[in-house]
């Protein structure tokens, strides 16, 4: 089934199908299955799809506001032209293990315990998210931009930073595994 610019806000008669140029608003996934399914030029704004199962999904060109997403597999969606915009989401615990982010924001997010292990997010910009506990881990962060962030920890040693950009007082997150006591 084929859905084109269609503003959905009952999920009782869902389909699994290609959703181009929706808009998703008020929705609770909780018991729905979206595998498969394609979203492409679509928002989702106030649902919830905490704990939903994503794989096989297509996200291409999706903006996510104010959705809760925690607890996500990203790395079960479909990775061919995977682009998502997040701004005030609640991301905690998804995951995006070797996730090509790249085409991706995220905006006022809470990504408490996100993985990013081996992602590739160069040039990705985190903007005021906070990082509480968040893994980066082999992963491609040349000049992404944390910047603004709260409680970023990661080793450069084993990631790639190359151009990164951090505010100063963000310093003592990449330094942590020395056990530095730094004054201000």
């Amino acid at each position: 089934m084929n859905f084109f610019d269609q503003h959905i806000d009952k999920i009782d008669n869902w389909a699994i199908g290609t959703y181009e140029n929706c808009q998703f608003s008020g929705l609770d996934f909780k018991g729905v299955s979206i595998k498969g399914a394609k979203f492409i030029g679509c928002s989702f704004l106030d649902c919830d799809l905490s704990n939903l199962s994503v794989t096989g999904c297509a996200f291409q060109e999706v903006d996510f506001q104010n959705c809760k997403l925690q607890g996500i597999l990203f790395e079960a969606a479909n990775p061919f032209g995977f682009e998502c915009r997040f701004t005030n989401c609640l991301l905690r615990h998804a995951t995006f293990y070797q996730c090509n982010l790249q085409q991706c924001c995220f905006e006022h997010c809470d990504l408490t315990e996100v993985d990013f292990t081996e992602v590739k997010a160069s040039g990705l910009a985190f903007k005021e998210c906070i990082l509480t506990g968040a893994i980066f881990e082999n992963s491609d962060l040349r000049k992404a931009d944390f910047r603004g962030c709260q409680n970023l920890i990661l080793s450069p040693e084993r990631n790639q930073v190359k151009g990164m950009k951090i505010a100063a007082y963000q310093l003592s997150g990449l330094l942590l595994k020395y056990q530095l006591e730094i004054k201000s």
